[in-house]
């Protein structure tokens, strides 16, 4: 809820659309995930990411 309260207290309803709000919050909430996957060790290396995808797809030819 904290959240909502700052991310609603950023905005200017004079100067930002709609579409402007929904991004920025789309935005904000990402980035909110981001943290909180980066917190609890739920992020992969690129090398990771790459064995995975050969894994996956065969060879997508990714150096």
């Amino acid at each position: 809820m904290d959240f909502m309260k700052r991310t609603l207290s950023q905005v200017n309803t004079k100067e930002n659309t709609l579409y402007d709000f929904i991004y920025n919050l789309i935005f904000f909430i990402s980035l909110e995930k981001s943290e909180d996957d980066i917190k609890n060790d739920r992020v992969m290396t690129i090398e990771e990411s790459k064995a995975r995808l050969r894994q996956k797809y065969g060879n997508l030819n990714i150096e």
